[in-house]
């Protein structure tokens, strides 16, 4: 009876283990699946001209540190670098924090990537701080 006990008990563990590693799993998948769909919406903003609803996607903090005219200003001074295909992918996560890196398809001899932090409160995901990059292209001297 003892022996059945304890093997019963063993493998309510490891079963209450496998299924929480697994609901963890899911969870950090669907978080960012969630947070990617909302940088998504943001460039969608700001390819069709809505400025303000692209400026709704960020947090209220990082809001304060922006301001609607200077993210207007910045968005009509370099729209040209984010033209073309953007390749976004989420990096290792949370559930309540993600990395989105995007990558825009090289333009002439440069490339442009931006990392999206995207946070998750009050069962919203917001985009919590950008951080832009442009790398010039090595070029290649055939000989």
């Amino acid at each position: 009876m003892l022996i059945l006990l304890v093997g019963s008990c063993v493998a309510f563990g490891l079963a209450a283990v496998w299924f929480s590693r697994l609901s963890n799993s899911l969870s950090i998948e669907r978080a960012d699946s969630e947070a990617t769909k909302v940088v998504r919406e943001h460039f969608a903003a700001l390819e069709r001209g809505d400025y303000r609803a692209a400026y709704e996607q960020f947090s209220p903090r990082y809001r304060q540190q922006i301001p609607f005219p200077a993210f207007v200003q910045e968005v009509v001074g370099h729209w040209q670098m984010l033209k073309g295909e953007a390749t976004v992918f989420p990096q290792p996560a949370t559930p309540n924090r993600v990395i989105v890196h995007v990558d825009f398809a090289a333009s002439g001899n440069s490339s442009l990537t931006a990392e999206f932090t995207m946070v998750r409160e009050n069962g919203r995901w917001w985009i919590d701080n950008v951080s832009w990059q442009q790398e010039r292209t090595p070029h290649m001297i055939l000989t």
